[in-house]
C-alpha cells in the first residue's frame, strides 16, 4: 500500500481536529472524568486532553494546568501521535529534544511525560491523553495498558458529536446543529463587532451539472478538502461549521470591515485552487455572504438567514462577497409575506382584472384587449404583477392564480362575445407544463360557449418552450381547435425566430423596450423593422407594447405593424370602462 503523503496526513487529521474543536457540554464533562481519573490513578499532578492541529495544541481536558494550549513547537503530544503505542519520555530535562521546553525549564519544572495518542476511526491520530510529572519515572507494562484504555475512553467520548449527528459526514467538520448549540459560546468570546461569514465553495447548477458527470464521490472529495483547507487557513482565528451541501460559516471579531474584507480575499486565493477529482481538475468557487450583527437581539437562526441573504446576492451578481443589506432582506421578506397571503387575497376577492385594448395600427379601430391582474392587498395597498407575479412563479401558487385569471377573463369574454372582442390572457411557463391543461381550459371555454378564436394566449419566450416537450404539446392541442398564441415580450432577452417557426404561434408581440426609442434613434428602428418584416413573412401578426407617443404609433404604421397597445390609447381599464369605449354592455 502506498504510504499516505504528509499533505494528506495533514489534510485527514485537521480534519478531525476541526470536527472536535468545540466540544458540547456532555461530552466535555465525561473528558474531565476521564482526565481526572489519569491524574488519580498515575499519581499525576498534570493530565490534559490534547488536540494538535498544524501550528498549535490545544488543551480540550486538563487538570493542573493553566494554559489553553501551546505552540506546535513546544508540544510532546506532537511527538506523541506520530508513534504506533504510548510514548514514554522518563526525563524530560535529559531530553534534547524537550530540555528547552517551557513546561520543563520553567514552571511547573515538568520532568516525566507519559502520553497515548487519540486514533480517530479512520486511522488519522488527533491529539493524545497525557499525565506529566515533576520526578523522572519509568512506566510499567501493566501502566501503558491503564494509559491506552484511558485514551479509547477519550476518544469515544470525542467521537459522540459524530454519532449524535453533530458532525458533518462528508468535511469531518462539526455541522448546522453545532453551530445553533455553539453559537453563544462563540459570541460571548468576540471582543468587538461581531462578523458572520457563509462560504460557499460549489454553486449548485455546477453541483448538479458535475454530480451527474463525476457521480457524488468526487464531488464530496472536493468539498471535504475544501473544508480542510478553510479550517488549516482559520485555525486560531475562527471556528468553521459546515452548514450546507458545500457551504461553511465562521464568525470573526475583526475590528473593520475591510479586515473581513482583506480575509475573505486571502481565504479566496487557498480554496479556489485546483483540486483532482476522479482526475479531473476542479477549481472550487467562491462566494461569500458577510453580515454583522448584534448578539443580544440576533439568534443563531437570524444570523443564517442574513448570511442566506447576502451570499444569495453574491452568487446572482457573480461577486466575490456581498455584505447584508437591510432593503434587500425587507424586499425579500415582503415578496414573501405576498405569497403567504396570496390564497386568503383569492378568497376574499382581492384580486381584480383590468383591460388594456389593443388596436389596428392604420384604423385605430380595438379589436382586442389584454387581461391583466392587479392586487388591492389590504395592508400594503395596491401591489403590482411586477412585483408578485415573480414570487408565485418561485412558489407553488401559479396555478391557482392562473386558474382564477383564466376564469375571471373568460367570464367577462362571455358578458362581451357579441361584441366580437377577443381577450388575451397571460400563462407562466409552470402552467403550460402541466399535463391536461389544454383540455381543461377547451372545457372552460365550452361550459361558457366561447369560441376558440376569441381566446389568446400570451407566453413569454425562453428555453423551456420547445415543441417537443409537454408545453409545446399542450399549445399544438389549443392552437389545433383555434386558440391563437402569442409571444409576449419579444426582444427583450431570449430572442429566436428559429424555434418559433416550429411552434403553431401566431402573434409577436415587440417588447416595450424596442419602441421605446423608434423616433428619435435609427437603430432602434432598424431593430424593428427586422423584427416586423421577418415575423410578417414567417406569417405572424405583429403587434408593438408600450406605445406612448404618437410619433412611436407613426413610425410603427409606417413599419406595417399590425396592432398597437399603450398608453396613447388607453391605460388599462376596468370592464365597464372599456365597455363604454368600445360601445357594447358590460
Amino acid at each position: 500500500m502506498t504510504p499516505m503523503s504528509e499533505e494528506l496526513k495533514t489534510q485527514e487529521r485537521m480534519t478531525a481536529v476541526g470536527a472536535l474543536q468545540v466540544l458540547d457540554a456532555a461530552a466535555g464533562a465525561s473528558l474531565d472524568r476521564i482526565t481526572q481519573l489519569a491524574a488519580f490513578a498515575f499519581n499525576a499532578p498534570v493530565a490534559f486532553v490534547s488536540i494538535v492541529g498544524t501550528d498549535s495544541q490545544r488543551f480540550i481536558s486538563k487538570v493542573g494546568l493553566d494554559i489553553p494550549g501551546t505552540d506546535i513547537r513546544s508540544s510532546v503530544c506532537s511527538y506523541t501521535i506520530t508513534a504506533a503505542d504510548v510514548m514514554v519520555v522518563p526525563d524530560l530535562r535529559a531530553d534534547p529534544r524537550f530540555a528547552g521546553n517551557g513546561l520543563v525549564c520553567g514552571p511547573p519544572h515538568l520532568r516525566f511525560y507519559a502520553g497515548a495518542p487519540l486514533v480517530a476511526k479512520n486511522g488519522v491520530p488527533i491529539g493524545a491523553i497525557c499525565v506529566m510529572a515533576r520526578e523522572p519515572r519509568e512506566l510499567s507494562e501493566d501502566d501503558r495498558q491503564h494509559l491506552k484504555t484511558l485514551a479509547a475512553m477519550a476518544m469515544s467520548q470525542l467521537e459522540l458529536r459524530r454519532l449524535s449527528g453533530r458532525q458533518d459526514p462528508v468535511s469531518g467538520l462539526p455541522n448546522r446543529h453545532q453551530f445553533h448549540i455553539d453559537y453563544d459560546g462563540l459570541v460571548s468570546r468576540a471582543r468587538g463587532p461581531v462578523h458572520a461569514v457563509l462560504l460557499d465553495v460549489l454553486d449548485v447548477p455546477r453541483l448538479e451539472e458535475a454530480g451527474q458527470a463525476l457521480g457524488m464521490p468526487p464531488l464530496e472529495a472536493m468539498i471535504h478538502r475544501s473544508g480542510v483547507r478553510l479550517r488549516v487557513a482559520l485555525e486560531d482565528i475562527a471556528d468553521i461549521y459546515h452548514v450546507g451541501t458545500s457551504r461553511f460559516v465562521f464568525l470573526v471579531d475583526q475590528p473593520l470591515a475591510e479586515d473581513v474584507e482583506t480575509l475573505l480575499l486571502e481565504l479566496k486565493q487557498r480554496i479556489t485552487r485546483p483540486v483532482m477529482a476522479a482526475a479531473v481538475p476542479m477549481s472550487p468557487q467562491f462566494h461569500a455572504g458577510i453580515c454583522t450583527f448584534d448578539p443580544a437581539k440576533d439568534s443563531s437562526n437570524d444570523v443564517l438567514r442574513k448570511l442566506l441573504v447576502s451570499l444569495q446576492a453574491a452568487i446572482t451578481g457573480r461577486l466575490d462577497f456581498c455584505w447584508y443589506s437591510e432593503r434587500r432582506d425587507e424586499l425579500l421578506r415582503r415578496g414573501y409575506r405576498l405569497a403567504a397571503d396570496a390564497e386568503r387575497g383569492l378568497r376574499r376577492e382581492e384580486f381584480y382584472l383590468l383591460f388594456q385594448p389593443r388596436v389596428e395600427a392604420i384604423t385605430q379601430k380595438i379589436v382586442s384587449a389584454e387581461a391583466l391582474i392587479r392586487w388591492n392587498h389590504p395592508r400594503l395597498g395596491p401591489v403590482g404583477p411586477a412585483e408578485f407575479i415573480p414570487v408565485f412563479e418561485r412558489t407553488a401558487l401559479m396555478p391557482a392564480v392562473s386558474g382564477w385569471v383564466v376564469d375571471a377573463a373568460l367570464d367577462q369574454l362571455a358578458a362581451w362575445q357579441l361584441a366580437g372582442l377577443s381577450l388575451s390572457v397571460n400563462l407562466a411557463a409552470s402552467d403550460l407544463s402541466t399535463e391536461g391543461m389544454a383540455e381543461r381550459l377547451l372545457q372552460k371555454l365550452a361550459a361558457r360557449d366561447l369560441a376558440p378564436s376569441l381566446l389568446e394566449i400570451e407566453i413569454t419566450e425562453g428555453e423551456w418552450l420547445r415543441a417537443n416537450t409537454v408545453a409545446g404539446e399542450q399549445l399544438a392541442r389549443l392552437a389545433g381547435v383555434g386558440v391563437r398564441i402569442a409571444i409576449d415580450d419579444f426582444g427583450s432577452g431570449y430572442s429566436n425566430f428559429g424555434y418559433l417557426s416550429r411552434l403553431p404561434i401566431s402573434t409577436i408581440k415587440m417588447d416595450k423596450s424596442l419602441v421605446d426609442h423608434l423616433a428619435d434613434d435609427p437603430g432602434a428602428r432598424l431593430k424593428a423593422k427586422a423584427i416586423i418584416e421577418l415575423a410578417k413573412g414567417l406569417g405572424y401578426t405583429t403587434v408593438a407594447e408600450g406605445v406612448e407617443t404618437a410619433a412611436q404609433r407613426d413610425v410603427l404604421t409606417d413599419l406595417h405593424c399590425d396592432q398597437l397597445q399603450g398608453f396613447l390609447f388607453a391605460a388599462p381599464l376596468s370592464a365597464d370602462e372599456l365597455a363604454t369605449m368600445v360601445g357594447i354592455g358590460g
